[in-house]
């Protein structure tokens, strides 16, 4: 059995078993890499920050409530201090923000609170696994992960962070999309890379269970990307959800705020395609959408980065039709495909 087997016959089924399933609010990620590998973020000269290693093979999280990590070996390698450090520089990173960190080889488990190395909350073999589980899921199973955010009914009048009202307006901004991966030709790297949107308006308040909730307007952009996120659903407002009890002010503690969006387009529904004008959909097309934007609060302007990973998928295409779509689009149409990026933000808040 090698590192992969690991991940695939023993960490994954455990995960499922534990509530959390890929695409769903109880999100499983997978080998996600930092936009900004070192220890902070805004600093003027980002290379004397320490450098944080590794890249952790899941990462688990309750959307807007919080997450944690596990870190897989083969089973040859045993799970040693210098295994555990190397897992905690990526959970501890701003951009992560992991509560928990799980290293397993498959023979061994042991699972420790981010900062706290010294010695293990649970720790258990393989052979001990069905026993363990309770203790396991009471720590970081979905409902745990909710408890542990430590939400309670707040104070309507509560400050959302230092010098920040109970209540704030978004009042403008911008958003730049920077380097995008695609494999489909439905969704273009280049017309996403580069591209700057403004923020026009939103609003920052507390729900009654304690999160912070940020609704953001974004204005329309040009001609190929508005069409394009015309033809996928995509929305113009974002609801961002964050568990933090203050937005942060400080970049080498940042705020991470979460969204989650699903939407599908049926066949047959009128739409401008990019490069094609206003066109029937000739097929059905699902959208899920997942946006992280992490920052803090400078000066009245909400900064940080965002990562964004889209699924999309296709169905009930004609193969009559396909050909001719495909060679209009330049490349081949899969009925499951993936976009994924990074960005910056700049979001300005007033009382």
């Amino acid at each position: 059995m090698n590192e992969t087997d690991v991940r695939e016959i023993i960490v994954r089924p455990l995960l499922h078993r534990l509530g959390y399933s890929h695409g769903s609010e109880a999100n499983i990620r997978t080998e996600v890499s930092l936009k900004y590998p070192s220890a902070f973020l805004g600093r003027k000269k980002p290379g004397k920050d320490p450098a944080l290693a590794g890249r952790a093979d899941y990462i688990c999280e309750v959307i807007s409530y919080g997450r944690w990590v596990v870190e897989v070996k083969p089973p040859s390698e045993a799970i040693t201090t210098d295994a555990v450090q190397r897992a905690h520089t990526y959970a501890a990173h701003p951009e992560i923000g992991a509560a928990f960190i799980l290293v397993t080889n498959g023979r061994r488990f042991e699972l420790y609170r981010t900062g706290a190395l010294d010695t293990p909350l649970l720790a258990f073999d393989h052979d001990q696994l069905e026993q363990s589980l309770l203790p396991l899921f009471n720590i970081v199973s979905p409902d745990a992960i909710k408890k542990l955010s430590n939400l309670v009914r707040v104070d309507a009048g509560k400050p959302l962070g230092r010098n920040l009202a109970s209540k704030l307006a978004i009042v403008g901004g911008q958003i730049t999309y920077e380097e995008h991966a695609s494999d489909t030709p439905l969704v273009p790297r280049e017309a996403i890379e580069g591209l700057q949107l403004p923020v026009v308006g939103g609003k920052v308040e507390r729900q009654e269970d304690g999160r912070i909730y940020a609704y953001v307007e974004i204005g329309k952009a040009a001609a190929m990307f508005r069409e394009l996120t015309e033809m996928m659903g995509a929305a113009d407002d974002y609801d961002f959800y964050s568990a933090d009890e203050y937005i942060s002010t400080d970049p080498a503690s940042p705020t991470i705020f979460q969204n989650l969006y699903e939407n599908s387009t049926p066949p047959g529904a009128r739409v401008r395609a990019p490069g094609m004008g206003e066109v029937a959909m000739p097929f059905g097309f699902g959208l899920k959408a997942y946006t992280q934007a992490v920052g803090y609060v400078d000066a009245g302007v909400f900064r940080g980065t965002m990562r964004l990973d889209y699924e999309v998928t296709v169905t009930g295409l004609n193969p009559m039709l396909r050909p001719l779509l495909e060679a209009q689009l330049g490349g081949r149409i899969p009925a499951h495909s993936s976009f994924s990026g990074v960005g910056s933000f700049e979001v300005k808040l007033s009382d």
